[in-house]
């Protein structure tokens, strides 16, 4: 036996600090003469209100604003039940006016009347969208303030992107927030339809990729993260489907550009046909930010570029967007390294390193979409390797000095830095606060006070290049409607006046005043946002 050897410890008591603070009080502020969000550029507020009966009619004068007056006339059935729908006087005229840009309008609100001017179908649900804020009712008639109202976008790309992958959400789902970004004069819906762990658009000519990709669940190929443990679920949208929220988005001015992650991200196709996408001999050991080990395509199969040009070619097909976005983030560290062909692919172009294979498959997509008469989008990635054209528009979401990195290269970009735009981040560092963390924390004012290129001058060249900016929710962790409305609200309306207003028209203090008198709106559209004031 050894004898036991006793040494003296000194015990010194640490206490840890907690990220923890007390969720700080927005200002105290009273209700806004004008609660419009997002702010005009140039409004002029006059005495007295407009009074409109049911009696009286809609006067319809050009082709372009029917979507954005049928919106109208549903959207105000629906909150106030009341329905401009007699053959009385003329109450609301939509005209077209050749002077102004695609997406302008003008609204003049007199004391028995309403004319909306516009010279795009965009410029006229802009509009409506702004009559549907300004509207109160009473016990026999719609009021609105009197008002002249000449109005205009700061971006022309103004977009919200919905991860449908990890999380499947409905088409009444999809279709309720895309009302809910025409109320906002967002113009774009990102549809992320694919990722490693859900494939959610229906491919006609591969079926195997929503039998089995759209399913998640214990022991089925793929397995279920952080909910809904114990049960199988997922879903996908069939063409026809689509095909409706496409025509349901266009009635509101919002373009949908789809999302086909490749060539990370892509475990559920892999799963779904390995065949062809399954390289035996690649022996390369890599992890995904996620935690895969096998989410990523092989440029040198076959197979990649049959499933791709199957795939590319539906989306195309399917979707009227001149844009399709192709992902092309975080493939991970290690991978292609102990590919026999990937190897031997490098040596035949004189390769130097993985991320030009990468360009390489990139660049074959790219192609292939501009055969299709598409243009490629990507997120920040896609540029790797130097082989996609300068045509490609990039999503940057790391920061914004790669914005301008890739700006600077000739790059068109759009904007969606997450440390300002993922709404999926936690809004406070309180412990029973939902999301993710990874970019801080993301309040209604950092949201509000998000500049986009603050630091860059008004006449940089480079702005030219920037189209404008995107909001983003991620849905690992956002796995129902109630979680969604507490992400999203009132954070999207902060970031829609980001895109929308220009900056000297912003103002944190009156768009809390003019937000006080919105949230009743949100509450009679069942939106369960978080109360932006203690209660």
């Amino acid at each position: 036996e050894h004898p036991i050897t006793r040494y003296p410890v000194i015990v010194t008591p640490i206490a840890l600090a907690s990220p923890y603070r007390e969720r700080s009080e927005l200002p105290a502020v009273e209700v806004a003469e004008l609660c419009l969000i997002p702010y005009p550029n140039h409004v002029e507020q006059q005495q007295g209100v407009c009074h409109l009966t049911a009696n009286r009619s809609i006067d319809i004068q050009t082709p372009l604003a029917e979507s954005a007056a049928h919106w109208l006339t549903e959207e105000l059935t629906s909150l106030h039940h009341f329905t401009l729908a007699g053959e009385g006087a003329i109450a609301i005229t939509y005209r077209l006016n050749p002077t102004l840009d695609n997406g302008c309008y003008q609204l003049k609100i007199e004391h028995d009347s309403i004319l909306v001017d516009a010279n795009s179908q965009q410029g006229f649900v802009h509009a409506s969208a702004s009559l549907l804020q300004l509207a109160k009712k009473t016990q026999d008639a719609l009021t609105f303030p009197q008002l002249s109202i000449v109005d205009h976008p700061r971006f022309s790309y103004r977009g919200m992107m919905l991860d449908c992958a990890r999380h499947f959400y409905s088409v009444d789902e999809v279709k309720r927030l895309i009302n809910q970004l025409a109320h906002y004069k967002f113009n774009t819906f990102h549809w992320h339809l694919t990722d490693d762990e859900g494939w959610r658009i229906e491919i006609k000519s591969l079926p195997q990729l929503t039998d089995i990709g759209a399913w998640r669940g214990m022991g089925l190929p793929i397995e279920p993260q952080y909910s809904k443990l114990t049960e199988v679920h997922g879903g996908f949208y069939t063409q026809q489907e689509i095909k409706q929220v496409i025509d349901y988005a266009e009635k509101r001015g919002i373009t949908i550009i789809p999302e086909i992650d490749i060539p990370g991200h892509s475990r559920a196709a892999i799963k779904s046909l390995p065949e062809w996408l399954v390289d035996k001999d690649d022996h390369s050991t890599y992890r995904s930010i996620q935690y895969y080990t096998d989410n990523v395509l092989s440029p040198a199969l076959a197979g990649t570029y049959r499933f791709m040009d199957l795939v590319l070619e539906e989306v195309a097909a399917l979707f009227p967007s001149h844009f399709i976005h192709i992902g092309a983030d975080e493939v991970p560290h290690g991978v292609w390294l102990a590919s026999t062909k990937c190897q031997a692919l490098m040596k035949e172009h004189g390769y130097q390193d993985a991320k030009e294979l990468q360009g390489h498959l990139l660049r074959y997509a790219e192609k292939k979409l501009k055969s299709l008469g598409k243009r490629m989008v990507g997120w920040e990635e896609a540029q790797h390797g130097n082989k996609v054209s300068k045509d490609t528009v990039i999503y940057s979401w790391l920061s914004e000095q790669a914005a301008l990195q890739c700006a600077k290269q000739g790059f068109d970009v759009i904007l969606q830095p997450g440390q300002f735009t993922y709404l999926d981040i936690v809004q406070d560092y309180a412990p029973e606060e939902p999301g993710t963390d990874w970019a801080g924390v993301i309040p209604l004012e950092r949201a509000y006070y998000y500049e986009p290129l603050a630091e860059v001058a008004d006449d940089n060249p480079l702005r030219k290049r920037i189209l404008g900016i995107q909001c983003a929710l991620w849905s690992e962790r956002v796995n129902h409607t109630s979680r969604l409305d507490y992400m999203l609200y009132p954070r999207l309306t902060a970031l829609a006046e980001a895109g929308w207003t220009e900056k000297p028209q912003r103002h944190w203090i009156n768009y809390l005043a003019r937000l006080k008198g919105h949230l009743p709106l949100l509450d009679k559209q069942g939106i369960g946002y978080r109360a932006p004031w203690k209660v």
